[in-house]
């Protein structure tokens, strides 16, 4: 086998770059010019990190017209970092960022010492031969060894209770560990033809019986247990 020297030199951000002597000349000029673009821009941005100085680079390296050598360049800069396509990855770091912020945000929520009680979804669809409509209710935080009741109740939109649905009002109890309950409200199908109409379901009145509260506790102390968060009020559409 043919023995190949290689050297290494220092790179801008410290990192070290090698080099093959027996790579073609042009592979090796395209390298020195990502240097030479890099050394530039690093010095017209010295804030910048190294990262979003190799993405400029590329940009400027395919704006020029030479086709040819952007490839070199391109691939050129993979050596240098490894980077395989530096878009994507930059594109792939964005939706990590985005997904771990929302875990830190519902870890909030589940670690909030109030329980928060609202409705799943703020609207509701069913079709006018549908019988009942589900809605669900859900307790998000807080101390679930807690028993929390919460009223709900109907109230006319552009539909009718007794015509277009049944009144429906009652409490929900969440009882200990229990995390959603699902409200039923009926829906009558009166074979009119009708526009879209719709009612609203509300939620109120949040008690909470804890081990070391009692329920009749002032107000103000229930509401440090729980709450009512948002939506509190849901929009069922009968179709």
């Amino acid at each position: 086998g043919k023995m190949v020297n290689s050297h290494t030199e220092n790179f801008i951000d410290g990192s070290q770059v090698l080099e093959v002597d027996e790579k073609d000349q042009d592979d090796e000029e395209a390298r020195r010019d990502m240097a030479r673009i890099l050394k530039e821009l690093k010095q017209k941005h010295p804030d910048k990190e190294i990262e979003q100085l190799i993405e400029l680079a590329n940009y400027q390296v395919l704006s020029q017209q030479q086709k040819s050598r952007a490839f070199y360049r391109i691939q050129a800069t993979r050596l240098m970092t490894g980077a395989g396509n530096i878009l994507k990855r930059h594109a792939a770091d964005q939706a990590r960022k985005a997904v771990s912020m929302q875990e830190v945000n519902s870890e909030v929520i589940e670690n909030e010492p109030v329980s928060k009680i609202y409705f799943e979804h703020a609207t509701y669809q069913c079709l006018e031969n549908c019988g009942t409509v589900a809605l669900t209710i859900i307790r998000r935080g807080g101390d679930l060894t807690n028993t929390v009741f919460v009223d709900f109740r109907t109230e006319d939109g552009t539909a009718n209770a007794g015509s277009d649905y049944e009144f429906t009002e009652g409490t929900v109890i969440f009882k200990p560990g229990e995390t959603q309950k699902e409200i039923r409200v009926g829906i009558i199908d009166d074979d009119i033809f009708e526009e879209d109409e719709n009612f609203l379901v509300h939620l109120s009145n949040i008690k909470v019986n804890s081990q070391t509260a009692d329920i009749n506790l002032e107000a103000n102390h229930i509401t440090t247990l729980a709450c009512l968060g948002s939506p509190a009020t849901a929009t069922v559409t009968i179709f």
